[in-house]
């Protein structure tokens, strides 16, 4: 109740002061540092709200928002209606063209299957690859790729291999525990990311299972090796 009550501004405030991981303040950091990308990628957008916050940080930064599902397609038009440089599509994306069951369930969408019993919708699609929608759309200066699609961030990451050659900065969710089948987990992650030249900078979120608080998923930040003052020895300025 008390949380109710404390204004969001003020939430933030704490949050960055304490070092609460913090999505948004992790990359307000960022952008202190210098960091200023001119081209954002939102994969898994949903109805554009990450799009909308990322846009208060960086405004400058032109957007493309993918998403899955296609009766979001209305939502995303009028997101893009009142932001000039915000764009849609609407695509499921994976490694590989081919056809795939794909399970909707609102936030929780994916095309794997979760482990637990679900009242998902199946719907037969076909899959694209990032690199395949990218070719038509020419990238120049910085780039944020930001993937969020319930344990399928790998497919999709095996389907950009020229666009993570020009990416400085990957988000990913990434899982602790199995809740989708087959869904790679952290450790699988983090050495294929590693194998593509980007290397953990942040985490910032934790999200813990209602059965027994277990951490299931959190958010992490890749950056290319030598990001900013990434590699620094040094603790104070």
């Amino acid at each position: 109740m008390l949380a109710q009550l404390i204004p969001k501004a003020i939430k933030d405030y704490l949050k960055e002061k304490l070092g609460v991981p913090d999505m948004f303040s992790s990359f307000k950091n960022m952008k202190k540092l210098g960091f200023a990308p001119r081209f954002i990628l939102d994969i898994g957008a949903y109805e554009g709200n990450w799009s909308k916050e990322i846009n208060k940080i960086f405004p400058s930064a032109d957007i493309l928002m993918i998403e899955g599902q296609t009766e979001k397609e209305p939502i995303l038009e009028s997101v893009c209606k009142s932001v000039p440089q915000f764009a849609y599509q609407i695509a499921l994306l994976g490694a590989t063209q081919q056809e795939v069951i794909f399970n909707k369930y609102e936030t929780a969408s994916s095309v794997l299957s979760e482990n637990n019993i679900t009242n998902a919708e199946i719907e037969t699609r076909k899959l694209t690859t990032l690199d395949t929608i990218m070719a038509q759309k020419p990238i120049e200066g910085s780039v944020l790729l930001k993937i969020d699609t319930q344990g399928y961030e790998l497919e999709i990451l095996k389907g950009a291999v020229q666009l993570l050659q020009k990416a400085d900065v990957v988000l990913l969710e990434v899982s602790l525990l199995n809740i989708y089948i087959n869904s790679p987990l952290v450790d699988e992650v983090m050495v294929f990311m590693k194998e593509k030249g980007f290397y953990l900078y942040d985490i910032c979120s934790m999200i813990r299972r209602p059965l027994d608080g277990a951490l299931y998923q959190s958010d992490f930040i890749f950056v290319t090796k030598n990001f900013l003052n990434r590699s620094s020895t040094k603790w104070i300025v």
